[in-house]
């Protein structure tokens, strides 16, 4: 039984992260918390040498309430300069759809979830929940960045849609399901920093042809 009268809460990792110490939460209570968290950070290697950002961490090490996944923002893996960037997973998505449902059946007041800027991987998340927990009076609270909250990654969305189908045995409906996806008022366009890499790539291949 799904749980009513709950919130949904995207952020950036900076404002997650302010917001977990403004709770006053941590690894020793998290547990204690009535509350689900998501983190969501890039793989090392792009976070070394992409993104220069290699001391990113998750806030909470692992927890029953604590899904932690490591992905890129991109939509389909991306091999730049010898290095492998990597999209998310189908088992990482097919987690990530237990977890959510296993939360909202407990009745948690809020899922908080995070990435790197609060509008791309994690919307996508934000998104797939209103998708099939609309039903179950979720309110949803989304980064201040408004002119960047439609900019979500499509592809973690089809594959949380898959994952979903797929363990709810409605297959049958995944082609369609994934091409046309129904949401409110989405920009299919990857986020500002997958868009760069995606076309950086582009650039080197055409320089050499």
């Amino acid at each position: 039984m799904f749980g009513v009268n709950m919130k949904v809460i995207v952020l950036s990792h900076y404002l997650f992260d302010r917001k977990m110490s403004e709770l006053g939460l941590n690894d020793e209570n998290v547990e204690g918390s009535n509350n689900a968290f998501i983190s969501i950070i890039g793989t090392p290697e792009c976070l070394e040498y992409y993104l220069d950002e290699g001391d990113t961490k998750h806030y909470f090490g692992e927890h029953p309430n604590v899904l932690n996944l490591d992905f890129d923002d991109i939509e389909d893996d991306v091999l730049y300069n010898g290095h492998h960037f990597k999209t998310m997973r189908m088992w990482q998505a097919e987690e990530a759809v237990d977890f959510i449902e296993e939360q909202i059946g407990k009745n948690v007041d809020t899922i908080f979830i995070h990435c790197r800027a609060g509008f791309s991987r994690s919307r996508a998340f934000g998104e797939f929940i209103y998708r099939y927990c609309k039903e179950h009076n979720i309110e949803f609270e989304y980064s201040d960045r408004d002119d960047y909250t439609t900019m979500l990654n499509s592809g973690v969305l089809r594959r949380l849609n898959h994952a979903y189908l797929k363990k709810h045995g409605l297959e049958e409906n995944y082609p369609d399901e994934l091409v046309n996806i129904p949401v409110r008022t989405i920009n299919r366009e990857r986020n500002r920093e997958a868009w760069r890499l995606n076309k950086r790539v582009q650039d080197e291949k055409l320089s050499d042809n």
